[in-house]
């Protein structure tokens, strides 16, 4: 039915000079207007596939949470199913119903959710095809918008969508309604939130405009995200035409290893488990599963003292966690200092995979935009001074604490966690933290109570807002992340987080005009390949130098993992006897 009226479209567009022709070519058999539903169904369902690419998801390797053992490749996952299938089914409804009053609720319904998936789409390339696109009068020359300029679109949307909304007719609402079951207050506070969320994003490149979308946002706080039950959730009912969890369709059942498709199952990255290890935090273990076997664990070498005398002893055991690098590529700068050393990566079976909770259950919502995630929106802007009803560290803490109560962990252990130094409000985690295996990052949160947002907003954003979690770091730079030692980007000997995607390669004959239009707009001009240049930087994010980590001294260091279960024999003798593992003392010495 989709198809039938996506081709009814292009054919009137051809023939409205003759009104007996198109009488002819109509088939009187065949549905011409799709209901809002149907085309929000359509548009609804096919929105996990962009933002949880399957069997990879590259978002995950962008944030820095896993190690597919892939590369940075920045190649299109996402342009055509945004466009075809998302955007197309969204400005059907636009063109059908946009100007009929009865229909008004779920029109503002398509214009949110079309700002949502444009404001990903810019996120991830900058320039693009916004106010000209899905124009069937418009098939080879589509220009694109600049980047400020879509972003100002978005906001604007946002705020007249919802003040559009008339929450109580309702009779006009979605009458299947994936995300909110119907519920259209629920829709206005996902569109005020969005709002907060892309101002809060494009602050640097908008300025005041911006600011003050936030502060309009911030005094109405009735009408944002506040509770777990207003979280914007994709559901699923597992239907046999593959409505599941897109964790579920690339995981369940493959190896934990490599898939038979040679895919590398998701293992915690080493940064993960340095940021997890440093801070004492409890999500170990609700992000990750332990590695089942005790046989397959990593063996640590590691010296303890006792309680019973003054030795120390040297033993080894297995640890129950343990982080891949993004590449075991050595840079030639780095020979020196982990020459005649023991490298400390193990074998695959070691590292840690994404939890089952992840990928298991192919129910499980997917997550959008969440109340953690708005927590934390309101709390940076509380922190910046443009509003708010609570102090920023209140705001701060609710989001820690939501986002442990959305993983089954207590409020006992949020508040815990909220007095380690780094986390705890006012404190510092510099010169505090572990570093990373090869030791040439570490998890220090700089300065300012601002980046402890920052970081906690990463930590929230797993599993489901890879994406989002990608929009944090670059437009804050807050964390230290090693580079990847194996870039997608030819010749290149390393690379930081990507700044954005490539378009897809068919753009250059199928939209000349406007693909060398944002080619002009990214400074690319005269390049044959986007490839070329892995650091295009967006105008949102903040202004980065990437460091020659050539030149960074680079040992091995085990201290993110050793004393894993305490810094005596006797605790360790504890925990052995409590999970079942054995230990060896290899041998005692009095220092």
């Amino acid at each position: 039915m989709k198809k039938i009226f996506y081709i009814a479209v292009i054919a009137g567009s051809m023939f409205s000079a003759c009104s007996k022709m198109t009488d002819i070519n109509t088939d009187p058999t065949q549905f011409t207007k799709v209901m809002p539903e149907g085309s929000m169904n359509t548009a609804i369902k096919a929105t996990p596939s962009i933002l949880a690419q399957y069997p990879v998801n590259k978002y995950w390797e962008y944030a820095n949470w896993v190690s597919l053992t892939g590369r940075y490749d920045c190649a299109d996952v996402m342009w055509q199913t945004s466009y075809v299938t998302i955007l197309n089914n969204l400005q059907q409804i636009l063109n059908n119903y946009g100007n009929d009053t009865a229909f008004n609720n779920r029109v503002q319904i398509a214009r949110i959710y079309k700002a949502y998936i444009q404001s990903i789409l810019v996120g991830a390339y900058g320039p693009i095809a916004a106010s000209q696109a899905n124009d069937p009068n418009r098939m080879s020359s589509i220009m694109y918008d600049k980047e400020d300029t879509v972003y100002a679109n978005l906001l604007n949307t946002l705020k007249d969508a919802s003040a559009k909304m008339n929450i109580a007719k309702i009779t006009d609402k979605l009458p299947y309604d994936v995300i909110y079951n119907g519920d259209l207050l629920k829709w206005k506070k996902f569109a005020n939130s969005l709002r907060l969320k892309i101002a809060l994003r494009s602050q640097l490149l908008l300025g005041s405009t911006a600011l003050n979308a936030v502060k309009e946002v911030m005094a109405d706080e009735t009408n944002l995200i506040g509770s777990e039950a207003d979280a914007a959730k994709i559901q699923f009912d597992n239907t046999t035409n593959g409505n599941q969890n897109p964790y579920y369709i690339g995981y369940s059942g493959k190896a934990n290893v490599t898939a038979p498709t040679g895919i590398s199952f998701p293992k915690m990255s080493d940064y993960m488990l340095d940021f997890l290890r440093s801070y004492k935090d409890p999500r170990i273990n609700v992000y990750f599963d332990s590695v089942a076997k005790a046989t397959d664990r990593y063996i640590l070498t590691d010296t303890l003292a006792s309680t019973a005398d003054d030795s120390l002893r040297i033993v080894t055991y297995p640890i129950p966690h343990w982080g891949i690098p993004k590449s075991t590529a050595k840079l030639s700068g780095w020979t020196a200092g982990l020459a005649n050393q023991v490298d400390p990566i193990g074998n695959a079976n070691t590292f840690s995979n994404v939890t089952t909770k992840v990928w298991s259950d192919p129910l499980r919502p997917m997550v959008i935009m969440g109340f953690a995630e708005t927590l934390f929106l309101k709390a940076e802007a509380a922190q910046l001074g443009l509003g708010g009803s609570q102090t920023p560290d209140a705001y701060y803490n609710a989001g820690i604490d939501a986002n442990f109560v959305s993983w089954g962990l207590t409020l006992a252990q949020a508040s815990t966690y909220k007095q380690v130094d780094g986390v705890k409000w006012g404190t510092s985690s510099v010169g505090k933290t572990f570093r990373n295996y090869i030791g040439i990052t570490n998890a220090d949160i700089p300065n300012g109570d601002i980046n402890k947002i920052y970081a906690q907003a990463w930590m929230n954003y797993f599993p489901d807002g890879g994406f989002d979690a990608w929009c944090m770091i670059r437009r804050t730079w807050s964390l230290n992340f090693p580079p990847h030692t194996n870039p997608a980007s030819p010749g290149a000997l390393y690379s930081d987080v990507p700044f954005r995607m490539f378009y897809p390669a068919n753009l250059v004959s199928l939209n000349p005009d406007g693909y060398a239009d944002a080619m002009t707009q990214l400074g690319l001009v005269g390049t044959t390949s986007e490839a070329i240049n892995n650091t295009v930087a967006l105008k949102f994010m903040k202004p980065h130098v990437t460091i020659n980590w050539n030149d960074v001294p680079a040992q091995y260091d085990y201290s993110l993992v050793q004393k894993w279960y305490g810094k005596t024999i006797q605790e360790l003798s504890a925990a052995a006897k409590a999970s079942g593992f054995t230990y060896t003392v290899v041998s005692s010495y009095k220092p």
